[in-house]
């Protein structure tokens, strides 16, 4: 299911439950559930779309703050929108459910990521940041997001 990015965006109070300009995590997940349950279902997804999204604090302080404000929203749903689609990709590959890719794993759905040249050790390893035999949400997300 795609996600209605005008409908989110109309949707502003309906995330800001406090009405206060400053949305946190637990305000998102929860109007996400009501407008997109789809979505809200895609925890990894909305908190990296969050993390990506905080990019100030108060008075336009420059360093993340811990909430989404209202300049910051539109900005947190084509973050939501991206990583959503991503997270998606991740599961399909995500065969046996665990939350990581294992080289068997990469290797059978390495073609729907386009990595059709090469050699899939190299390209697993590339990915997998921390060495850990596994490629991780957060590493996948790095890596697919970085063209």
């Amino acid at each position: 299911m795609t996600i209605d990015k005008t409908k989110l965006l109309s949707s502003y109070a309906v995330f800001d439950s406090h009405p206060n300009g400053m949305l946190s995590l637990a305000e998102i997940d929860k109007a996400l559930i009501h407008i997109a349950p789809d979505v809200a279902k895609d925890k990894p997804a909305i908190m990296r779309a969050y993390k990506a999204s905080d990019k100030h604090g108060r008075q336009g302080a420059k360093k993340a703050d811990g909430f989404i404000s209202k300049d910051e929203f539109e900005g947190f749903v084509d973050n939501l929108i991206k990583y959503d689609k991503v997270y998606k990709m991740f599961q399909g590959m995500d065969k046996d459910g665990d939350k990581r890719v294992n080289f068997a794993e990469f290797e059978a759905g390495r073609k729907k990521l386009g990595l059709t040249d090469g050699n899939a050790r190299a390209d697993f390893d590339e990915i997998d940041k921390n060495g850990g035999g596994f490629i991780l949400f957060d590493e996948f997300c790095a890596y697919l997001t970085q063209f």
